[in-house]
């Protein structure tokens, strides 16, 4: 029974010893090929990306869309408090808009939405023309105490 043992114990260690430096290579192969895969897969989703935004010289159009007196004014005042290059202010196509909102107009949707937490709304929405004039839209709704009341 012993000698049993002992042969069975020499297999054991041969066949480790076989796979030993080999098996180790082959085991850091493939664990540095899944790193890549899961690093490229995680970039082409823009997880390591940079997120453009240029909030200091950013300009903006707000747009009156609640049709309060002197909203427009109120706002371009609170936004150029803040830092951000109000460039006109004036009615929207209509007064109808019941939540203000936030159009980015230059692809920098970080920026956009930069400005939608200062004024603690969720819209922003993009539209990008060819020749964008401003950076920003800033179409001014029915709640835009949301924003204002801070100002005081």
């Amino acid at each position: 029974m012993a000698t049993k043992k002992r042969k069975s114990r020499r297999k054991r260690k041969k066949k480790s010893a076989e796979r030993g430096p080999a098996s180790i290579a082959y085991n850091a192969l493939v664990i540095v090929l899944f790193a890549a895969i899961v690093y490229l897969g995680l970039s082409l989703y823009g997880v390591f990306a940079p997120q453009p935004s240029r909030e200091g010289d950013l300009s903006v159009l707000v747009l009156n869309g609640c049709g309060v007196e002197g909203v427009g004014l109120r706002t371009a005042k609170y936004l150029r408090t803040h830092g951000y290059d109000v460039v006109d202010f004036r009615n929207a196509d209509h007064f109808g808009y019941e939540e203000t909102i936030v159009i980015d107009r230059t692809g920098d949707l970080a920026s956009a939405r930069s400005l939608a937490r200062l004024l603690r709304i969720g819209n922003v929405i993009q539209q990008v023309p060819e020749t964008p004039l401003v950076d920003i839209k800033l179409i001014v709704g029915k709640d835009y105490e949301r924003f204002l009341r801070l100002e005081g």
